[in-house]
Order: C-alpha cells, then structure tokens, then sequence
C-alpha cells in the first residue's frame, strides 16, 4: 500500500462522535467529490466515491447512525478508472433530498437548486473544521511519501471551494496554498512541518509520526553528507595549500638555497617539506619552540611571498 493510502485508511477508522462533525464531514464528501447529481423536479442523486473500501465504508456508517439511511455499496471497474477498482456508496433516491436539506445544501436561487459552498454553521467548531478537511482530503487528497519529496494536496472543483478550505486550514495557523489543474482547483503545502501539523490536525497521529520518523532521517543524513562535504572540501583546499607551499620550498632551494634563510623560516620550510600532508597545528607542535597554527601559516607566507619575489626578479631582502 502507498503511504497515501495508508493516511486514508487511518482517517477512515478514526471515530465520528459529535452529529454537528458528522454533518459537517457529509457536506465536505458531496462538495469536494462531486457526490450530487440534479435529477430535476427536486430530484437528485447522492453518491460517495472513493478509492478505498474503507471510505465508504465510513459514510455507510455515519450515514446509518446520524440519519438512518442505508445506502448500498457497490465495486466500480472499467478502462475509464484505469481499470482500478473504486468504491461508491449510493444514498437511496427517495431520501437524497431529505439528506441534503438537513446539510443544507439545498438553495433555490443556485444552480440546479444547491449551494456551492457550505453555511458558515457547518464549520462553526473547531473540530467541525477538522471534520471537514477530513472528509476533503479522505475523498479528494494526496500525499507524497517523504522518501520522495513533501507534498500534501485536496483538487477540488472550484476556486471557491478551495479557498474555503484554505480558510478553515487557516484557524489552525496552517498556511496553504492554492494552484489550478486542468479542471481542479489544488490546495496544497510543501513544507514538512505544515504537514506534519495537518496529519495531526486530520486525526492521523500514526501516520504523521511516521512522516517524522522519515524527515529526521533524512534531515540527519543530509547534515552528515553536508559535514563530509564540508571536510572534503577543507582537506582538498588544504592539500592544495600544501602543494603550493612545498612548490615554494624548492623553488626557493633552486634559486636561492634554503641555508641563506633566517632559521626560522629554513626550519619551518624543511618541516613542511618533510611532512606535505600534515596540518598545520601539527606542523606547529614539530617546530622548536612549538608554534599556535597562526605562526605556522604566517612563516609559510612569508616563505611563499619570498618565492614569489624570486620568479618576478625582486630584490630578496632576508
């Protein structure tokens, strides 16, 4: 199973308690999936999809127990599904109307008699809100693993409808962002711990510590290769330092004679020559008296600004 499904299937079994979010995760199911069709003359057909039993299997439940419908469920096939196999849950015609009217969906002045979006009273809770975004993302959502990438989303079918879900997100300090797909208006968030906190705030406390189980390895594995990248690049700049120094070295005992420096710099530079690849704190602790890193670098300057005036044809002056 995808991780998305496995969010899914832990949103389907997480309890439905209060009638006020029962009907507030109904509304959101038929707004966001598309779940109403106009029959005419105040008829009209009500039907869950989903792609995992699970689902419908849920809104079967609520369905029954807040409203005492019995709706049937039924396995969808076809080259039109990809020949993926998706679930419905059809609400009985005689009592749609009924359904809707207690979701107050129903409005005379919209078209084909319905509401494009819910009345401010369905999400006057806190946690009618959650049961909203719920029901949005259980129908209509996806999520990335965080293997991949992090990314969460709800397409919905219009600007409107993702906008409101952008404001019920926002009670929670939870900023998301809308883009357009095609037919679909997309909700969605990229960044880790704003999914996280949705997980969370959606009821799917398992998935989302597994989410963070993900982002802690990778973020601990990222700063690992960061670090090791860091000291590749240190040990190359200093190897490459190294090579300029003794470059230097003989440059300077062709030209000139290593003997006719001050002691000082002839020690400092036979060290160097004798130790190529050792840092230079511990070429400093082979000096006499021992020098600090910063003496060591000043004499090799030094050593290598002599050089320099050699190959320009300056004066010397030791």
């Amino acid at each position: 199973m995808s991780f998305a499904s496995d969010v899914r299937g832990e949103l389907a079994r997480t309890p439905t308690e209060d009638a006020c979010c029962a009907r507030s995760e109904l509304t959101a199911a038929l707004l966001c999936g598309g779940g109403i069709a106009w029959r005419g003359r105040e008829r009209y057909a009500v039907t869950f999809t989903a792609s995992e039993a699970s689902t419908v299997r849920r809104y079967f439940a609520i369905l029954k127990r807040f409203y005492g419908i019995i709706g049937q469920i039924r396995a969808l096939s076809g080259d039109t599904l990809n020949k993926q196999t998706r679930y419905q849950l059809a609400v009985p015609e005689e009592r749609a109307l009924e359904l809707l009217r207690k979701l107050e969906l129903l409005d005379e002045g919209g078209l084909f008699g319905l509401r494009p979006l819910p009345m401010d009273e369905i999400v006057r809770y806190s946690c009618c809100k959650k049961a909203f975004v719920r029901a949005a993302f259980t129908l209509c959502g996806a999520i990335s693993h965080p293997d991949r990438n992090y990314h969460i989303e709800i397409a919905v079918p219009s600007e409107a409808l993702a906008g409101f879900i952008v404001d019920q997100l926002a009670a929670f300090d939870i900023e998301a962002k809308v883009s357009e797909r095609k037919s679909k208006y997309v909700v969605y968030l990229k960044r880790a711990e704003d999914i996280s906190d949705m997980l969370l705030l959606l009821g799917a406390s398992k998935a989302m510590m597994a989410f963070e189980n993900v982002r802690v390895k990778k973020e601990v594995s990222n700063r690992v290769n960061r670090q090791l990248n860091c000291d590749n690049s240190n040990i190359n700049r200093s190897m490459n330092a190294a090579e300029t120094q003794i470059r230097d070295i003989r440059y300077i005992d062709s030209e000139l004679g290593l003997e006719k420096l001050p002691r000082t710099l002839r020690d400092m530079a036979y060290i160097r020559s004798n130790n190529p690849e050792m840092p230079l704190a511990e070429l400093g602790e082979l000096m006499d008296p021992p020098l600090g890193k910063s003496g060591v670098n000043a004499r090799l300057r030094r050593i290598s600004a002599i050089a320099e005036k050699l190959r320009c044809g300056d004066e010397v002056k030791l």
